[in-house]
């Protein structure tokens, strides 16, 4: 009795270091079984003796120990742990508890994707995480992000494979709502990969979407208003300097002036056109949630509204998303849905089209104006356009609806034995549109139209686009531990199925609608197509380990895919892997290690890049012609009969290596890996020499073959530093670094290097090439030796041939850095947090290609920077004398000219948010309330004088090369998350 009189209540709230409540949390009173666990608002209540010690305690953060003195309130921060909160990660079909993985698995939390301040899911993962290279397009609305894993190793495609709840996505991420995601996993190795076979060749990205949790239910309601300013504008030259270099280049070519630069027509106008492109941009963000369920069923469901005007005029683009799920348990059944519905608007961006600053705009009537006698140099040249006008008048847009879902039955049939049943799907509609009316934009004196200037027939195109895949899955799966041994086995078959079909038509003069009504051969082309394909599959995978000590893991799986001739359609694709957890042995004992972790593996992954039918001749057609003065219809072949196609093969093997020092507050990952893709997938051009002569007209035309091989290496670094330094001051910083070597080994017999890209529509000279012992889309062109008398580039005679000429252009670089590199950094202070992210790559080399538009093509305007072109009194320059033979030739080939250094470091995220207080929130019945300000792209340190160091081209064999007339975004956001 004298005890409990003795004992007093104790009270307090359990937050975590982001000052959310942590719900459930348990609260012991050390040496007892009294204890109890926190409710909704992470609040508790517990009556406990004079002296006692209070261990506070929740899954994925560290325990605490707090010993009660005369204080009856007491308030518990809980860091969290780095090694328990990645403690389970998914991989394929299922998940694995990390410590037991012997593949390489990267994962990003939901806390580190809504942090980032995209509107993109893709884009919250750049930097994140070592060997994840993303590709973007500029500050374009809208514009997809590309993911690319370990570098391109194929010819095919290079984008990994894409799973949203256990359902393949046909679109990529760009689908996602950010704030949907639980968590995404990246499979990078073969062993961690090769579950997914054929599919898995460029890697995995595992989506988890957020889902519900027993309890009352929870809303959530986040929204946030941006802006966007363009990063970097190129300076071009204003009207006099225009005119002044105008006459130069006529002077430099022999050619006379343009009237119009001696005695202006006129003279006042002074138009600055790269300004008026650049639109008010804003952007809003506005997402709702409802979760809950109770003890046998849970739920959640999500809208989402995206808003974004482009920075150029003309441009938008709007996102609305639609998420379900739910899941429902009874005895030895469960069920388990999940549905998303995304439709995304689009009007397209156009590139920064920049028109002489001698035009106008608009005319005295305030019609769009054009040409007027303003020549680009002299009149043999052509008049200026305006380029703005045509945006106004065509109406146009990109729609697409993407519909994705699985529905998951599941027995527990016996102790550890279970089995599931999956039907997943994907269904995507596109619809591709543009209409361009009648108009002109110059008018004659007597009032009529000129029918040069402007478009003076009403057009039309349209595309729409429909695919749709199915997998149905069966699994069977059994996990077991006994006497420290621990097995989890999985044998399963997927069936699925692609089904395309597409249509697209286009006409002039069509009675001036906005609508299609007529169509004739004559003033229109249509083309439709329509395809399907199946995979079969069969796999079974093993885990095994030890007492947590000693890991081992193989899979196989057997791909049948209708894509290839019935003799090849079959691959087999196997892996293994171990690892050892050294310091879960009873003789390590290290103060300062407190993890140890090696691992290896060696997986393959098999690849089908192909269009369904290549294995048989194809003809498409009509094709007209006349034979003896009668007109014919005729088909052509599509493509050549490829029946002795088989599997490209992408070879994994990697070695990792885990620390953690302090009690994992400091952890450490180091992997090094070695990809080669054998038999490569491609279409390319033969060596005559080969004996197979046939007309190329385009790459549908060019025959798929096996052929090449790729090596990828590199090392890959992540660092992690997490403490709760003080009470009201935590710190997380990560920083990863990764390296990459790109090598064609070989392009196989009879087969030509491959060249691509172009200087511009007219003047073809590839500056890339792809050849043995180089990196894929290598830059290639010509050395400079100087100038010559007249100022003209001295290009090098590097075969000794006497001449110079195609068989001089040599290797100049290429667009894959010595080293790329991330550093994520959190902050918390009391109710206050900030993050900042830094992000950059070194050593690589960028051509330039928008030197050709803005120093050699003179139907646009040009940069300052030709104001220090060669002349006679100006020889001390890199920049060789302007003349019009430079537009298709001369100085203007490909060459070191144009070779840049890509290196940059760039401040990508900047964000400070606060907290409300408890105090606040229990007035406005708020469980959370936070509002934050960011800014993405703040800034950029490099030396690369385009648009952006962050090339955007797509295009395997072009990366690297910068043909972007569209500069990146900076945006500053303000938003608030809120649920109650």
């Amino acid at each position: 009795m004298i005890a409990l009189a003795q004992q007093k209540t104790i009270t307090g709230t359990v937050i975590d270091t982001r000052h959310e409540p942590v719900i459930g949390a348990s609260v012991l009173e050390k040496g007892t079984s009294n204890g109890t666990i926190t409710n909704l608002d992470g609040e508790y209540s517990l009556k406990v003796s004079p002296g006692a010690t209070l261990v506070f305690s929740y899954i994925g953060y560290k325990t605490q120990e707090i010993r009660v003195s005369a204080n009856t309130n007491i308030n518990v921060t809980l860091a969290e742990d780095a090694e328990q909160l990645q403690e389970v990660v998914v991989v394929g079909y299922g998940v694995q508890k990390k410590s037991s993985l012997t593949g390489s698995v990267a994962s990003v939390s939901s806390k580190e994707i809504v942090k980032q301040l995209s509107s993109n899911v893709a884009s919250t993962l750049q930097g994140r995480t070592p060997g994840v290279d993303i590709l973007q397009q500029a500050g374009v609305a809208g514009a997809d992000v590309n993911i690319i894993i370990r570098g391109a190793a194929s010819f095919g495609a290079t984008e990994p494979l894409y799973v949203i709840d256990g359902a393949f996505s046909n679109s990529g991420l760009s689908s996602l709502n950010p704030n949907d995601i639980e968590s995404i996993e990246v499979l990078k190795d073969g062993a961690a990969a090769a579950i997914y076979g054929s599919r898995a060749a460029n890697g995995v990205v595992l989506i988890t979407t957020k889902r519900g949790k027993s309890g009352k239910p929870v809303i959530e309601i986040d929204g946030s208003y941006a802006f966007q300013t363009p990063t970097n504008i190129p300076d071009f030259l204003n009207a006099t300097q225009w005119r002044e270099f105008a006459n130069n280049v006529a002077d430099n070519s022999g050619k006379a002036h343009a009237p119009e630069n001696d005695n202006p027509t006129y003279p006042d106008t002074n138009t600055d056109w790269a300004k008026e492109w650049i639109q008010y941009a804003p952007m809003w963000n506005l997402n709702a949630s409802i979760s809950g369920g109770g003890e046998n069923s849970t739920f959640s469901t999500s809208l989402g509204y995206l808003d974004q005007t482009g920075m150029t005029i003309y441009s938008d683009y709007k996102r609305y998303n639609f998420r379900v799920n739910s899941s429902y348990k009874k005895g030895i059944f469960s069920l388990s849905e999940n549905i998303a519905i995304t439709h995304r608007d689009k009007t397209p961006t156009t590139a920064f089209n920049i028109s002489l600053p001698t035009l106008p705009i608009y005319d005295s009537e305030g019609r769009f104006f054009s040409g007027g006698g303003d020549y680009y140099i002299n009149p043999e040249d052509g008049k200026a356009q305006n380029k703005i006008a045509p945006l106004h008048y065509t109406d146009r847009y990109n729609k697409v609806t993407d519909i994705i879902g699985a529905i998951t039955a599941q027995l527990d049939l016996w102790d550890g034995l279970k089995y599931k049943f999956s039907f997943s799907g994907n269904y995507s509609n596109s619809h591709n549109y543009t209409h361009t009316p009648e108009y002109y934009t110059k008018w004659n004196e007597d009032g009529t139209p000129d029918q040069d200037y402007g478009s003076p027939k009403n057009s039309i195109s349209e595309s729409r686009g429909e695919e749709f895949t199915y997998t149905i899955d069966n699994l069977l799966t059994y996990s077991k531990t006994f006497a420290g041994h621990s097995i989890d086995a999985l044998v399963g078959t997927s069936w699925m199925r692609e089904y395309y079909r597409s249509m697209s038509l286009a006409t002039i003069n069509d009675l001036g609608g906005t609508e299609i009504t007529g169509f004739s051969s004559v003033d229109g082309k249509i083309s439709a197509g329509d395809s399907n394909a199946a995979l079969l599959s069969f796999f079974a995978r093993l885990n095994y380990d030890y007492k947590d000590r000693y890991l081992l893991s193989a899979s196989i799986r057997r791909d049948e895919s209708s894509k290839f001739y019935k003799d090849n359609r079959v691959g087999y694709f196997p892996s293994v892997s171990a690892g050892w957890n050294a310091h879960q042995e009873s003789w390590f004992a290290n103060p300062v290690v407190s993890k140890l972790k090696i691992r290896a593996s060696y997986g393959e992954l098999g690849a089908n890049f192909l269009s369904p039918y290549n294995f048989d001749a194809i003809a498409y057609g009509p094709i007209p012609y006349t034979l003896g003065g009668v007109r014919y219809t005729s088909g052509r072949a599509a493509y050549l009969k490829s029946r002795e196609l088989k599997w490209e093969t992408a070879k994994t093997t990697d070695i990792g290596l885990e620390l953690g020092f302090l009690n994992n507050d400091l952890t450490v990952q180091v992997d090094y890996f070695v990809k080669k893709n054998v038999d490569l997938l491609a279409q390319i051009d033969l060596n005559l020499s080969s004996g197979q002569i046939f007309e190329i007209n385009s790459s549908r035309e060019k025959p798929y073959v096996n052929s090449a091989s790729v090596k990828n290496t590199g090392w890959e670094f992540l660092v992690n530093y997490r403490k709760q330094l003080t009470k009201d001051f935590s710190i997380d910083a990560t920083l990863n670094l990764s390296t990459l070597k790109n090598e064609v080994l070989s392009l196989g017999d009879n087969v030509q290097p491959i060249t691509s890209g172009a200087m511009s529509s007219s003047f073809s000279d590839s500056p890339s090439i792809t050849k043995p012992g180089e990196a894929i889309g290598s830059f290639y062109g010509y050395k400079i030796n100087g100038f010559d008398a007249d100022g003209n580039f001295i290009f090098a005679d590097t075969d000794n041939s006497g001449s110079v000429d195609a068989n001089d252009k040599v290797i100049l670089g290429n667009p894959i850095p010595d080293f790329s590199y991330g550093l994520n950094l959190t902050m918390s202070y009391k109710d206050f947090d900030l993050t900042m992210f830094f992000q950059g790559v070194q050593g690589n080399e960028i051509f330039n290609q928008k030197k050709y538009t803005y120093y050699f093509d003179y139907s646009n305007n040009c940069v300052t920077d030709v104001l220090n072109a060669w002349t006679k009194n100006n020889q001390n320059t890199n920049i060789p004398i302007m003349k019009t033979q430079n537009t298709d030739g001369g100085n203007s080939l490909p060459s070191e000219f144009y070779i840049e250094d890509g290196s940059y470091f760039r401040c990508k995220n900047l964000q400070l948010g606060y907290n409300f207080p408890k105090s606040i929130l229990n007035k406005i019945s708020f469980n959370k309330l936070r509002v934050y300000a960011g800014v993405q792209n703040l800034f950029t340190i490099t030396n690369y004088s385009g648009y952006d160091p962050e090339v955007s081209s797509n295009a395997l064999f072009s990366r690297g090369i910068d043909s972007a007339s569209y500069p990146n975004a900076r945006t500053f956001t303000f938003g608030f998350n809120a649920s109650f």
